[in-house]
């Protein structure tokens, strides 16, 4: 051999010693990666089928998995016979790819597939999630990933979640003063979860027997700052598309929430929230609820059509920006006196008087039976600007309560109102 001929071999060798020096100094938290199998826990020729539950096992794997480790789970499909669920510890990754986790059509008691209590630095990816909810009764409400406590950043990525009684992903900060920080949520698939609520119109409105607000929403946070909900597909909630309650700082863009029984995207006390690029639509309550104190919210690059009642009802909220969305025939139930496609108002239970609210730039395509486009009712405050927005349909005028002062300008195709 050559030196010219050894000097070709040898060079490329010494490239890749020194990417791998370089490596070892500037990139340890890759190879301090630890990775587990969890099939390593199981029997040799482990049922696939979810025929026979090893959650006592695969609680072990993750209990024994070092910090920070990246747990692995065969493909397969994994019974969860108990309600607890399975306990994910700090600093764990949970790769689903391939699984789906099957929750028993016996379960009688509340409960979730994997819960995060006091839980910092966890992420789950792909897998699915499967419920029973026509096995199980009314009462019962089972979540697909629950998270309490003093946690904070989680990331939930492409997860599906399939026909459980209460949220596909639900987080739970215990107050204002103490809220989970730090959470993100990405390309998610709901269909057929959540409670079942009655219909305000039905013979017997409101959550079933045994359940509770906490259980309306394929994604809930209460309490929750800093985060990122986006690009998740939620199809088809038995009771709300989305459930925001006390929760600030958070970006909610570019879902699709689609044929709710109840409301599709609804905040509530809720402070510096964007929601922009969301289809909301077909759902059989309000498109859009912003109430009970909720402040500085913007709502803006939004389809919302088809809705049961109001596209967006505002209530009790200040400092709100709702421009450059699609508003389509919304109100389809025929609700007299609230068929419209925004309607703001007080609410004598809240601190916060409607007050300062931009609605500009939108498109608004009426129903027939629309009793007005915008409504703003009486004991409405001071700010409301209706400008530079587009109304088609066969319903275009506005219904402005004589004691409110409202600044009405540029606007497209608008009736005459009051």
């Amino acid at each position: 051999m050559t030196r010219y001929m050894l000097r070709i071999l040898l060079i490329p060798a010494l490239f890749a010693l020194s990417g791998c020096l370089s490596l070892n100094i500037e990139d340890n938290a890759i190879l301090n990666t630890s990775y587990s199998d969890v099939g390593s826990f199981l029997p040799l020729s482990f049922e696939r089928d979810a025929s026979v539950s090893y959650q006592e096992v695969i609680q072990q794997a993750i209990d024994e998995s070092p910090s920070g480790a990246t747990l692995r789970f065969p493909p397969g499909r994994y019974l969860l016979d108990d309600a607890s669920g399975l306990r994910v510890p700090s600093h764990r990754t949970l790769n689903l790819e391939g699984a789906t986790f099957v929750l028993s059509p016996e379960l009688r008691e509340d409960g979730q597939a994997f819960l995060l209590e006091d839980a910092t630095g966890v992420t789950i990816r792909g897998g699915t999630i499967e419920g029973q909810r026509t096995a199980w009764p009314e009462s019962v409400n089972i979540s697909g990933i629950r998270v309490t406590g003093e946690s904070s950043h989680l990331r939930f990525v492409a997860t599906k979640f399939i026909n459980l009684s209460s949220n596909g992903i639900g987080v739970f900060g215990e107050s204002a003063d103490a809220p989970i920080r730090h959470v993100w949520i990405e390309d998610i698939y709901t269909e057929n979860c959540c409670n079942i609520y009655y219909d305000y119109l039905s013979e017997k409105p409101g959550p079933a027997e045994g359940s509770k607000r906490e259980d309306q929403g394929n994604i809930c946070f209460y309490y929750v700052e800093d985060f990122v909900v986006r690009g998740n597909y939620l199809d088809g909630s038995r009771s709300d598309g989305t459930h925001f309650m006390g929760c600030s700082n958070g970006q909610i863009t570019d879902n699709q929430i689609l044929n709710s029984q109840m409301g599709g995207f609804f905040l509530e006390r809720c402070h510096n929230i964007v929601a922009t690029g969301n289809i909301i639509r077909n759902n059989g309550s309000r498109g859009c609820t912003i109430e009970r104190n909720s402040t500085s919210c913007i709502l803006s690059n939004n389809v919302v059509e088809g809705s049961g009642r109001e596209g967006l009802w505002a209530p009790a909220v200040a400092d709100i920006v709702v421009a450059n969305n699609i508003f389509r025939e919304n109100g389809q139930k025929n609700d007299t006196g609230k068929d419209s496609e925004i309607r703001i108002n007080e609410n004598s239970h809240f601190e916060v008087v409607p007050a300062n609210i931009r609605i500009e730039g939108n498109l608004f395509t009426s129903t027939g039976h629309s009793d007005g486009i915008i409504q703003v009712n009486k004991g409405v405050g001071n700010g409301i600007v209706i400008r530079g927005n587009s109304f088609t349909g066969p319903v275009r005028k506005l219904l402005l309560d004589p004691s409110v002062s409202v600044v009405v300008n540029d606007n497209h195709g608008l009736a005459p109102s009051r």
